[in-house]
């Protein structure tokens, strides 16, 4: 599984808007309604939120992984979001979080929501690449080749 299988460029935001987990949660959902790969963002939402309780999926250096398995999909999802102004996320390292990629995956599909994980921590490792994908301009298409390229290195 390649990122650009899962991340489609209409579900790209440059610059989320919101305050609060929840805010950002909804915003990343109604990103996927908005692409059409959903028909209601309340589930994805209430999923999301659930496994947000059990600790958060802000990882550090600005970075969040919300995801979880919902039973409507048949494929993985996801959505990558930027904030430029930065959101508490009540990540790990208590800083504000900058890099979102929201992953669904349908409930029966463990290994894929594993592998899509873990190709995103791989490549939001480096310091240089999550630098970069601050600094691009707000242009969809940019973000997302920057995204489908870095992850082809591996």
């Amino acid at each position: 599984m390649r990122l650009g299988d899962i991340l489609k460029e209409p579900t790209v935001i440059c610059d989320i808007e919101g305050g609060s987990k929840r805010e950002i949660v909804t915003r990343l959902a109604s990103q996927l309604k908005t692409a059409g790969l959903i028909r209601d963002i309340d589930p994805v939402v209430s999923i999301v939120m659930e496994r947000e309780s059990l600790g958060s999926t802000g990882i550090g250096d600005g970075v969040a992984i919300p995801h979880g398995k919902i039973s409507s999909s048949g494929q993985v999802m996801c959505v990558f979001a930027r904030s430029r102004k930065g959101v508490d996320f009540e990540a790990a390292d208590g800083k504000k979080v900058h890099i979102f990629f929201l992953v669904l995956a349908p409930e029966d599909a463990a290994s894929l929501h594993l592998m899509a994980l873990s190709r995103i921590s791989r490549i939001l490792r480096d310091p240089s690449f999550r630098k970069r994908l601050l600094e691009l301009p707000d242009d969809a298409g940019s973000l997302y080749q920057a995204i489908v390229e870095e992850d082809e290195k591996y």
